[in-house]
């Protein structure tokens, strides 16, 4: 596990996207702060720039300074670690390449051992992700083939569903998913 962890970070720092198991699905993930990687990971998956990539933290407190308007969902954090995107108005923190236009952004801290270790050694715990599938497939072989990295998942480590997700506003919560 170490030298898959090694590798990982290796090209993570170099802005390279990688595929790694999350407690959900497999994850294609990039430092959030790469535009560069970013970019990659939307020519990759062939995604839409209408659909935001999310932000993976290590805990809460890596990822609170991104968003703003929490108060509301507290009680829903102590779902975490697990699969649970929590989408809250963005903070000036979320690099303006990364959510283009958006006013929000999800955030979730994962479940899985490997990748809150790699999240761990992560420029400030934070990872930028989405599925690891070209949007509307559902198979990971496409992406697969064409980035330096894919983690597999060992039995039992992920539940193939994807997290639901939940929009936190001042007038209440919306399951979106």
């Amino acid at each position: 596990m170490e030298q898959n962890l090694k590798k990982c970070l290796k090209l993570i720092l170099d802005s390279e996207p990688i595929i790694i198991p999350t407690d959900t699905v497999y994850g294609l993930v990039c430092r959030y702060n790469s535009k560069s990687a970013v970019e990659k990971i939307y020519k990759l998956k062939k995604r839409s720039r209408n659909k935001p990539l999310i932000l993976l933290g290590h805990d809460w407190k890596s990822l609170k300074r991104f968003v703003v308007g929490v108060r509301h969902g507290m009680p829903l954090l102590k779902q975490w670690p697990g699969p649970l995107t929590i989408v809250l108005p963005v903070s000036k923190h979320v690099p303006k390449f990364l959510n283009k236009g958006f006013k929000t952004i999800g955030i979730r801290v994962p479940k899985n051992k490997f990748l809150l270790k790699l999240l761990k050694q992560c420029p400030n715990h934070v990872l930028a992700s989405t599925s690891a599938n070209v949007s509307g497939k559902k198979d990971v072989n496409q992406i697969a083939k064409k980035v330096k990295l894919f983690v597999k998942a060992k039995k039992g480590e992920m539940s193939y569903r994807p997290s639901k997700i939940i929009e936190i506003t001042k007038d209440g919560i919306k399951v979106l998913r």
